[in-house]
């Protein structure tokens, strides 16, 4: 999965970090296997060698608090864990 969030979504995304909305994030990583980040903090969308990072934090198993990046082209699904206006919801196709 190579191609990059189309931008509504890149958009949903930057909503949410102005807002500062909390969201259910699915992702797959190096291997290709589906992570889940719940209630996730979203802090920034960073460019870096053409490449759109998502930088968040999270709360682990055990309660510690994780910093995180994610390439965005490596997201499947995102959604806001409320109700608020704008809606904000992806899901790759």
């Amino acid at each position: 999965m190579n191609t990059s969030l189309p931008c509504g979504a890149q958009d949903m995304l930057e909503a949410a970090i102005v807002q500062k909305r909390r969201l259910d994030v699915v992702c797959l990583n190096q291997a290709g296997d589906e992570i889940s980040y719940q209630r996730l903090l979203p802090l920034d969308i960073k460019s870096r060698e053409g490449i759109e990072w998502l930088h968040f934090m999270y709360a682990d198993s055990d309660g510690d608090i994780r910093r995180v990046e994610v390439n965005t082209a490596r997201i499947k699904s995102f959604q806001a864990v409320d109700d608020l206006q704008p809606k904000i919801h992806y899901q790759r196709s």
